[in-house]
């Protein structure tokens, strides 16, 4: 089950995920960058969560637990998430499974990374 909770409880289950995963340390905005204004989800273990911002774009979606990333993103899309940037590669394709389209590219600001995708989802 994916609830509603306080963002520092949020912070405090991405700090832990960050620590405990390269993976997730990469793709994911360090806690202390997370907005306060933001509504912040994590399921009953605090294993995995996400956040939406007033303006509906999904962030600091994190599993520590593979297999859940279904269920996270359709519950982010429910909670009202609507617009999402996330690192070229794997996840433009995942988030397109879900209605998500691509409305702009970036490079990255470190040499040599993937590029920024910004994505809107296609209702």
């Amino acid at each position: 089950m994916i609830s509603f909770t306080s963002a520092a409880r949020y912070k405090a289950a991405l700090r832990s995920a960050r620590a405990g995963s390269d993976r997730i340390a990469a793709a994911t905005s360090k806690p202390e960058e997370m907005p306060e204004d933001a509504r912040y989800f994590l399921t009953d273990d605090s294993q995995a969560g996400f956040g939406v911002t007033p303006d509906g774009t999904l962030i600091g979606l994190f599993s520590r637990v593979k297999g859940r990333g279904d269920t996270l993103v359709n519950a982010a899309i429910r909670e009202g998430a609507r617009l999402l940037d996330c690192f070229d590669g794997f996840l433009p394709s995942y988030y397109q499974g879900y209605g998500f389209r691509e409305t702009e590219r970036v490079p990255n600001w470190t040499a040599g990374e993937p590029d920024v995708v910004f994505m809107s989802l296609s209702m």
